[in-house]
């Protein structure tokens, strides 16, 4: 291989330099996003049952369609309300399912199987599959107190915007649809005997689309159109109505007409207390550039921003900015890394050397972004976090090759002797070392599941830059050493030498000692354990604060929007509050991939505050939740941070499962007062349904038949009063609007009123509802909560500053053996506890696949299981490290931190590797291993030393970072690499001299 590289020296110039140039030009085109893609394994099914109680929703609906969901393998687990006249299931599909559509697919065909059991008054069923998708840019339309006028402004601005290259959807909330109210007065109609059938019947009859057909006049068709339909509001309130005597009075005698906002209330949506309406923008994403595609559109608002006048469009939220910040934020680390590193290698090199080592950075870098690039990836944020936590590792084998070369010139040799006596020597042992940090990272390139999606681009990277570090290596780097580096005078008189001599001195004397001190380091580190908290992700690092609100079930959304009015204006009282948004029947946009998404529902809300600085978050977070305490008790709140990795309701749920109900409540009752208790544990809540008032309509069948009425009379009469009745479209707008009949309050109604409304029947006689049925006041469950079909409910809680997970779930656990739950009781935890779980667990499944490629690539070195049982000692040595390193830097252990761990084995195990590799080439010449062993640690202190000094110092501008999410693993991978390679130089070493005295023997020929 040698003589053919010394042979195409210019080829392989060439072909390095186009591959670098590949990567420019790929990291000038390819796209960007801040964060990963995931597969859409998240779903929301609603089903519309109108008057239907929860209960019966339950019961006829949810029941039979969870019974055949069951039935989709690919379906992981659906959790599923039911709500007076409406159900929605949220489905999860398996982590191992990529290719998610036909799963889908097979999901609707349940669905349709299901609706076969439904009653024949359901209404309709919607799946979203595509619930993950996040609007890239949210507008805010503003300037008008008309709702309507907004929405109207806001459909021109989605039709004005839908042609930017770029755009995937673009979707419309907090606007209003319209419909015109035909108010009727049921005094006036008892006076004048017209019974509301009769009402709709002449309407549908005058708006009807009749053709006229066409006449030929000198040979064209003229169409003729009657004037058959509503051509505006005057006209519907001109329509003639018969009266029973023949003669005819307007519509307008017996009711009113006016067009507005459709009832009941839809979501509505505030900007810093004024009212606005959302065009929420989704991206192609993959595909897409998020900081051009972010340029085209502002672009496009200000060319069109005049013709939209006196109307004003603002940025709500504009993920762009947060690409374009959060890149060129890891850009400026990945410089810095580049920075340290370069001066570390030439303080520890020298000039010439260093500059041969610190030349393959940017040739790797550029080379892996081409091949990336290539491949279909898009830069984001965790693949530059990949490239950052490779600088350091990637250079380690150009170290060694030039530390080889440079030591055999010294020795005398011939530049190209050198050459091939260097790669001879060490394509075999760094193949091997680069194949063991491959087989690391393997687990986490093939584990599946929300976490490993949103990892993946670490190994992806790592992997692919020390695969090309690696042929660089042998290749590019040995022909540009043996080029420049000449011999050195003073070759003996390297600082590092000292130390080296000293180390080898002392393996070579005590190697029991070290053993045992190695064994006492590892021993003091796993005690220390238990002071370090467990984060499964941290949260955001942006100044935002998220309110979530909840009022009780049945709650309607004017109190709801009265309530959250009042918050917002004590908040924005705030010196550190620079914007407010209100999101009121809904929880607003889903602007960050991590915000939890919530179906609408009159009782919920969401605010969510922008603060100065992420240090002013807290001081928020506190004062909303004392003054919710203080001031609006009536108010269950949750308020926090973004967070980072998979989307989950809280860091710490409880699910709680029992047969009974009662039992059930007393659990639930029990587990939110132990979590209240538990040091660290905020915004603890239950979701007990503590019930509605409702009113039960008793109709005497016999009584109602005498009148000629059913109680199916009845129940369309009282709903057209209170909510309404369609009776026809309009239909000279865009869209049709719905002409509703029903009486003046509408769901105002007072009780009263409501119970002496009028029944007609098919005569048109009115029959006062008192002479056909009794009233009687009930309380039902307002909602039921089913996971995979079983009944259970939910408390959940936030943590406070500092404090994890685990910490409080040890909390319940504690009290729980104290004051048992009710016999029958089955907890289940979700949130963080469960994410980590899968996560680890899907790292554990694909494990034994990185493990047998470690072993594989270590026996094809080595030959000898002993070697490898030593080499894989410095697994644990690791640890030394590790954990004291977490606890004193405040780090949390999580998936972060395991990322950490997962690198640090492949680089200590490289360390052992080169060291072993030349302790058996001194065997070879006849050493004895004390001699070996002195020898091997002499050689490779300095490159095991510098290769150490290069990552930590490339893991630095990430430890000291601003951002949440990467310092946990700088530090586990640089207190861990600190340790390790002091133990690595000294431990193993010692263990070769106590098991190790012959090199690897030949296989013995021996007779058949």
């Amino acid at each position: 291989m040698t003589r053919r590289l010394l042979n195409c020296q210019r080829l392989l110039g060439m072909v390095v330099t186009m591959l670098c140039l590949l990567g420019v030009a790929a990291y000038i085109t390819m796209p960007r996003q801040e964060d990963p893609s995931f597969p859409y394994r998240a779903g929301l099914i609603s089903i519309s049952y109108p008057g239907a109680s929860a209960d019966a929703v339950e019961r006829l609906v949810l029941q039979p369609l969870v019974d055949e969901l069951r039935q989709v393998e690919e379906v992981d687990f659906s959790q599923a309300t039911a709500r007076t006249g409406v159900a929605i299931v949220r489905l999860r599909l398996n982590d191992t399912i990529y290719d998610t559509d036909p799963a889908w697919d097979r999901v609707r065909q349940a669905m349709n199987r299901a609706k076969q059991d439904f009653p024949n008054d359901v209404g309709r069923m919607v799946l979203n599959d595509r619930l993950i998708n996040i609007p890239a840019i949210v507008l805010a339309v503003a300037g008008s107190p008309s709702v309507t006028e907004l929405s109207e402004v806001a459909e021109r601005l989605k039709q004005n915007l839908s042609d930017i290259p770029g755009v995937s959807r673009i979707e419309l909330e907090g606007d209003a649809d319209e419909q015109i109210t035909v108010a009727l007065d049921d005094a006036a109609l008892f006076r004048l005997g017209i019974a509301p059938a009769r009402v709709m019947d002449t309407l549908a009859m005058r708006n009807q689309t009749i053709p006229g057909g066409f006449v030929v006049v000198n040979g064209r068709r003229l169409s003729v159109l009657p004037n058959s339909e509503f051509a505006d509001i005057d006209a519907i309130r001109a329509t003639p109505i018969e009266l029973p005597d023949g003669s005819q009075v307007p519509l307008a005698a017996a009711a009113e007409v006016w067009r507005g906002p459709a009832e009941p209330r839809q979501p509505e949506t505030w900007f810093d207390g004024e009212r606005v309406v959302l065009v929420s923008i989704v991206m192609e994403e993959g595909t897409t550039d998020a900081i051009r595609f972010g340029e085209r559109v502002r672009q496009r608002v200000d060319r069109i921003r005049s013709d939209f006048q006196p109307y004003d469009i603002r940025e709500m939220f504009f993920q762009p900015d947060k690409v374009e910040e959060r890149l060129d934020s890891l850009a400026w680390s990945l410089v810095f890394s580049v920075l340290i590193i370069v001066v570390v290698v030439f303080t520890g090199m020298g000039l010439r050397m260093g500059l041969l080592v610190a030349s393959i950075l940017p040739m790797v870098a550029l080379i892996s972004v081409g091949l990336y690039d290539l491949g279909g990836g898009v830069l984001h944020q965790i693949a530059v976090i990949g490239m950052v936590i490779s600088l350091g590792i990637l250079i380690d084998n150009a170290i060694v090759i030039v530390e080889n070369i440079q030591g055999h010139l010294d020795e005398g040799m011939r530049r190209l002797d050198a050459l091939r006596t260097a790669v001879s020597e060490l394509a075999g042992p760094l193949g091997a070392s680069t194949g063991t940090t491959l087989a690391a990272f393997a687990p986490l390139l093939m584990s599946k599941g929300g976490a490993a999606d949103f990892t993946r681009g670490v190994p992806v990277m790592i992997m692919l830059t020390l695969s090309v570090s690696y042929l660089l290596a042998i290749s590019a780097v040995p022909l540009l050493a043996a080029k420049f580096l000449k011999p050195r005078r003073n070759a003996g008189a390297d600082r590092l030498i000292g130390l080296a001599r000293y180390l080898g001195g002392l393996v070579a004397r005590y190697p029991g000692r070290i053993i045992i001190t190695g064994a006492m380091l590892v021993a003091l580190s796993l005690a220390m354990t238990p002071f370090m908290a467990q984060q499964f992700f941290p949260n955001a690092d942006r100044p935002r604060v998220i309110v979530e609100v909840y009022l009780p079930e049945g709650t309607d959304q004017s109190r709801t929007a009265e309530a959250t009015a009042r918050l917002e204006k004590a908040i924005r009282t705030r010196p550190d509050a620079l914007e407010v948004h209100r999101f009121v029947g809904y929880t607003g946009p889903a602007f960050y991939y991590n915000l939890q998404r919530a179906p609408q529902a009159p009782n919920r809300a969401r605010l969510v505050v922008t603060t100065s600085t992420l240090e002013d978050t807290t001081g928020m977070i506190r004062w909303i939740r004392d003054h919710v305490q203080e001031q609006m008790p009536e108010l269950d709140v949750t308020v926090g941070v973004l967070g980072q990795g998979p989307p989950r309701a809280a860091p710490v749920v409880v699910r709680v499962y029992h047969a009974s109900e009662d039992a059930r409540a007393r659990a639930v009752e029990q587990v939110f007062s132990i979590l209240r208790a538990v040091e660290g544990t905020v915004d603890v809540r239950h979701d007990l349904d503590i019930g509605v008032p409702s009113i039960a309509i008793n109709v005497d069948d016999a009584s109602a038949a005498r009148y000629g009425l059913t109680r199916a009379d009845v129940a369309r009469s009282l709903y057209g009063q209170s909510f309404g009745i369609v009776a026809e479209r309009y239909r000279q707008e865009d869209d049709p609007i719905p002409l509703v009949l029903r009486s003046r309050e509408g769901t105002s109604l007072s009780l009263s009123r409501l119970l002496s409304v009028n029944i007609y029947n098919d005569r048109g006689d009115a029959v006062p509802m008192a002479a056909i049925a009794s009233v009687e006041t009930t309380w039902e469950p307002a909602v039921r909560y089913l996971r995979d079909g079983v009944r259970m409910n939910t408390v959940t809680a936030n943590l406070e500053t500092g404090y994890s997970f685990s910490q409080a779930l040890d909390g319940l656990d504690a009290a729980l053996e104290k004051t048992p739950l009710p016999p029958g009781t089955r907890l289940e935890m979700g949130g963080d506890a469960e994410g980590s779980g899968e996560a680890n667990g899907a790292i554990l499944t694909a494990a034994p696949i990185g493990i047998l490629l470690l072993l594989f690539f270590l026996l094809l070195q080595f030959n000898s299981f002993r070697r490898v049982g030593i080499i894989l000692l410095t697994v644990p040595l690791a640890t030394v490290g590790i954990f004291p390193g977490l606890v004193l830097s405040g780090s949390p252990f999580g998936f972060q931190s395991l990322l950490g761990v997962i690198a640090l084995v492949g680089i200590v195990v490289n360390n052992a590797i080169v060291l072993l590799d030349v302790m058996d080439r001194e065997l070879e010449k006849g050493s004895t291993i004390r001699d070996a062993v002195r020898s091997a640690v002499e050689q490779r202190t300095r490159p095991i030393l510098l290769t150490t000094a290069t990552t930590v110092a490339g893991l630095l501008p990430l430890a000291f970072s601003s951002s949440t999410l990467w310092p946990p693993m700088a530090w586990a991978i640089i207190s861990g690499l600190l340790a390790s390679t002091a133990l690595t130089l000294l431990v193993i070493p010692a263990v070769c001299v106590q098991v190790i005295r012959e090199k690897v023997p030949e296989p013995a020929n021996a007779p058949a």
